[in-house]
């Protein structure tokens, strides 16, 4: 039978991929964790690591293993969290994963609010591209994840759309009527891109898809590409007339409110939007604070 401690030791060493490291982390000695694994291996009748390089890998019955592990301890804290909840408790914790410019614009709007209504449940963010926010929540470090794509391992439920907008240089708009700081203004056809600069988020990010798409949809070729990490760059030099770039919907306010007062449009006959997706690991229980954290997000609309 399957132990939690066995199963956290297990989990360690697949992490750091090395017995030593692992044991560092664990507390425990080196010698006895090699001992339980060797344990292990021996009632099993196969090896469940093997060394390449000096470092520890999981083998084809190791791999098998070690998704029971996980799922064992996701049974164990999905069963801890409804018996919680069974109690009336209203404390614990949640460790939320979400993306950077969902951490950054989205967040800022709910928290108060949770934190009025469950003061005693801490929310622990981890902030990762949308890839690693998958490979997390299936190891069971996150219990939820908000992300714009779904994954078939986990389960994804849309809770909101998201429009996104092109953020044109001040200098497009002169001798334009009806335009203005904002988003109020006419759309744009999508040749108008073509041989312009753009400023895009780089390779890995999700708005970038979206612009590849876009571009590839409507055979446009920038004249340049400027890259960036951060959305508010990206923003800035759209304003200082570098270029256009893709802009979330809501990151359009929180920029205004900053004082970046960019020209936004849409895209005529091409509406651009994304889906906002809750997932986590499949069958695992939501508590009520889980469920209203989730709610909030619903009521902002985005």
């Amino acid at each position: 039978m399957i132990n939690e401690r066995l199963v956290q030791y297990l989990l360690t060493v697949e992490e750091e991929q090395n017995i030593t490291s692992a044991a560092k982390k664990l507390y425990i000695s080196q010698p006895a964790l090699s001992r339980m694994i060797l344990d292990l291996e021996r009632s099993l009748g196969t090896p469940l690591f093997v060394r390449d390089r000096g470092n520890l890998h999981p083998t084809q019955a190791g791999e098998i293993y070690l998704k029971g592990c996980r799922e064992v301890l996701a049974v164990s804290h999905s069963v801890n969290k409804q018996i919680s909840d069974l109690g009336g408790s209203r404390s614990g914790r949640i460790v939320l994963g979400v993306t950077a410019v969902t951490g950054e614009f989205l967040l800022p709007q709910i928290l108060d609010d949770f934190e009025r209504e469950y003061p005693q449940v801490e929310l622990i963010l981890t902030e990762e591209k949308a890839g690693v926010l998958q490979d997390l929540v299936k190891k069971g470090k996150t219990d939820l994840a908000f992300m714009y794509q779904t994954d078939p391992e986990l389960e994804c439920h849309m809770i909101a759309e998201n429009l996104v907008y092109i953020q044109v240089p001040p200098a497009f708009t002169e001798g334009k009527t009806g335009w203005k700081p904002g988003k109020q203004n006419p759309q744009i056809e999508a040749q108008m891109l073509q041989n312009q600069s753009l400023i895009l988020l780089k390779k890995g990010r999700g708005m970038r898809v979206i612009a590849e798409q876009f571009l590839k949809q409507f055979s446009i070729t920038p004249e340049r590409v400027f890259e960036t990490e951060n959305i508010h760059l990206a923003s800035r030099l759209a304003a200082l007339n570098r270029g256009f770039t893709f802009i979330p919907g809501i990151a359009v306010s929180p920029l205004m409110q900053d004082g970046q007062n960019g020209y936004y449009c849409q895209v005529k006959d091409y509406p651009m939007k994304r889906s906002l997706y809750c997932c986590y690991r499949g069958q695992s229980y939501q508590t009520e604070a889980e469920r209203y954290l989730i709610s909030l997000i619903q009521k902002t609309g985005l």
